[in-house]
């Protein structure tokens, strides 16, 4: 089971099912009917959920000739009694049909079963294949439903997904009733790979429904001759982020012949509105943050930016330099129009436009070796754009190019005695140089890396990679050293339980801690972190949780956190975690002592729902929420 799986997730949902007690007949079923999950050549994943505990079988096999029914010779299954199901298929034969069903069985002995059900896994690497790309379904389950009706017809091997999956991520109906139901017929024997969007607000949801490589923020998978990334750009993508120089690393390494880049947000764009309101100002046309990702697909080969965010179609000129290269520029295609309220085009058009058209859509790809065929279909099936690639975009070989930016394998950033730093490239026959000093590192002045970089006091490490071709960008790492965080022990003055200050109001300077703006309505004493302890909530209001939390072994501790509205974690009285508006994971890390460690939570949101997420990983390396804790309060 994925860390995700035991996310902390506080949120206000119609109770689908009650433990204990059994269903009736019209109850017992499917919340979420199976559906296929990251396809390779020899896996694929089964996913549904159940909306009574329920044990999980999978029946498959491959297709055969000259036989009466699906032969299904293979079973997986799971005794234990679950409500979200994930089995992964193995040992599968490359570019073959299977065929498989799924049963489920309650606690109390009721069967649940799909008819058969057919999958293909992925192609080999030089056959042909056809894939469908949507975007921003958003909450709009009939035109949801009718766009991936029509992309079935097509047959494709996959299809991609740019995010905003759906209206609210916090909202589990959203995701059963407006996503899944909907898209089923296709689900079903189409496996689909997602990324986030902003309106999936990073909610637990999203990484409970989805079967991605991990961080699942920023991955790539390879299916015949193309290789995908996809990029979550909702996060941080700035050069100096984790996800820019694994985003750099992955493209130089790859040495497929189609590069496609898959992410929300666009980096070019002529809506009306959103970028600047074009009746009556000037316009950036596009994402400013995403520009920066730009020189990467250039220099890297990528032939087509997939996007959406926009709820309208467009499709750009061959770009390259911020110029039409119609000989080797890649092509950025808006394909917002799955299902989220249509937007309009600028009263007047971009230099950088080749076609668009403000309709519900879906693409498809076609792809041959080195000939691409794409064509842009409406909810009624309609063709109204379509091109063709005889090649793919020119892609140097990375041993032909300067270096990468040397990063380092591991995230860890702060240590206690000293600490061994692994840098790398993407060639191995790059040179690297470092220095401590402060100095801008070179060839001359710098020391060249041969193995691990001990570091036993804090440190400011900057490096550049070198080669025949070239010098890399620099690396500019921070890495501190620092002292364990000194534990309370539990005496007769603690009690089980966090102290909780409750406050209501409008927000009006969201960098200011709550109680400075709000209203306290409640103060008391609460059991643990769940806001169903709170009194009753409306929207406009927010809570501080302040209390110790049991550390229960001494180490390396790194928090992650998220809410809505806003989130703050404060360790030792210093402030560790924040962030407010951007939808992203923020995390921490420090060395703590077992025993107890003084803390606060401050939570505010502005809407009727509420949500956070708050998950540390302790020495052992495993992923739990912060609620697994248990907390204690001063009498």
């Amino acid at each position: 089971m994925k860390f995700q799986k035991l996310i902390l997730l506080f949120l206000l949902v119609f109770p689908f099912f009650s433990h204990g007690q059994k269903l009736s007949d019209s109850e017992v079923g499917f919340l979420i009917k199976p559906y296929l999950q990251y396809a390779t050549q020899t896996e694929i994943t089964v996913m549904w959920e159940t909306n009574s505990p329920s044990q999980s079988l999978v029946e498959f096999g491959a297709a055969r000739y000259n036989v009466d029914a699906a032969v299904l010779d293979r079973r997986l299954e799971n005794k234990d009694f679950t409500l979200l199901h994930e089995v992964t298929l193995p040992n599968l034969e490359v570019e073959t049909n299977y065929f498989y069903r799924v049963t489920s069985i309650t606690e109390f002995g009721d069967t649940i079963r799909t008819g058969v059900l057919p999958f293909k896994t992925a192609v080999k690497k030089d056959s042909p294949y056809a894939f469908t790309v949507f975007s921003d379904s958003q909450s709009n389950p009939d035109i949801w439903g009718k766009v991936t009706k029509q992309a079935l017809r097509d047959r494709p091997d996959f299809a991609v997904h740019g995010g905003d999956l759906v209206g609210l991520g916090y909202r589990k109906e959203e995701w059963v009733h407006d996503f899944f139901a909907p898209s089923h017929g296709f689900m079903k024997q189409i496996p689909m790979f997602t990324i986030l969007g902003n309106h999936e607000h990073d909610a637990a949801y999203y990484y409970e429904y989805f079967k991605n490589p991990e961080p699942e923020h920023f991955y790539q998978f390879t299916y015949g001759n193309a290789e995908f990334f996809m990029i979550d750009t909702d996060q941080y993508q700035e050069p100096g982020t984790v996800m820019y120089h694994w985003l750099e690393h992955a493209l130089a390494r790859s040495t497929a012949k189609w590069k496609f880049i898959v992410h929300h947000h666009p980096p070019y764009s002529t809506e009306e509105n959103d970028f600047g309101d074009t009746n009556y100002e000037k316009s950036t046309q596009g994402d400013d943050e995403l520009k920066m990702l730009v020189p990467l697909y250039e220099k890297y080969g990528v032939d087509i930016v997939f996007y959406g965010h926009i709820h309208m179609y467009e499709r750009t000129w061959p770009l390259l330099d911020n110029k039409v290269d119609v000989k080797n520029g890649i092509h950025y295609i808006n394909v917002g129009g799955s299902g989220g309220r249509l937007e309009e085009a600028s009263p007047t058009r971009s230099w950088f436009t080749n076609k668009v058209r403000t309709t519900f859509h879906y693409a498809y790809v076609a792809v041959n070796d080195e000939t691409l065929q794409y064509q842009a279909i409406d909810e009624n099936g309609l063709l109204f754009d379509q091109f063709t690639l005889d090649k793919s975009r020119d892609k140097t070989p990375f041993a032909q190019l300067p270096p990468v930016t040397p990063r380092p394998i591991r995230e860890t950033r702060i240590f206690t005695d000293t600490l061994q730093v692994q840098l790398n490239t993407v060639n191995p026959a790059d040179n690297i140089y470092y220095t401590t000093d402060g100095s801008i590192p070179s060839a001359q002045n710098g020391k060249r890396v041969n193995g691990k970089i001990i570091l036993n006091k804090t440190t400011q490490l900057k490096a550049i990679a070198i080669n025949d071709n070239g010098q890399s960008p620099m690396a500019d790492l921070s890495f501190e050293k620092v002292n364990y965080l000194k534990a309370e022990k539990k005496t007769n003055a603690f009690e089980a339980g966090l102290r909780y200050d409750y406050y209501t109001g409008k927000m009006q300077d969201e960098k200011k801690h709550i109680s400075t703006q709000l209203k306290l309505d409640k103060e008391g004493v609460v059991r643990g972190l769940d806001f169903e302890e709170l009194p009753n909530k409306g929207k406009d209001w927010g809570v501080s949780y302040q209390g110790y939390m049991d550390i229960p072994q001494s180490g390396y501790y790194r928090f992650y956190g998220h809410g809505y509205h806003i989130f703050r974690f404060y360790l030792h009285d210093e402030l560790k975690m924040e962030e407010y508006n951007r939808e992203v994971d923020v995390t921490t890390e420090v060395y703590l002592e077992k025993g107890l460690h003084p803390f606060e939570l401050e939570y505010q949101t502005h809407r009727y729902y509420q949500y956070i997420r708050w998950d540390y990983k302790g020495p052992n390396g495993e992923r739990h929420p912060v609620s697994d804790l248990k907390f204690y309060y001063k009498k």
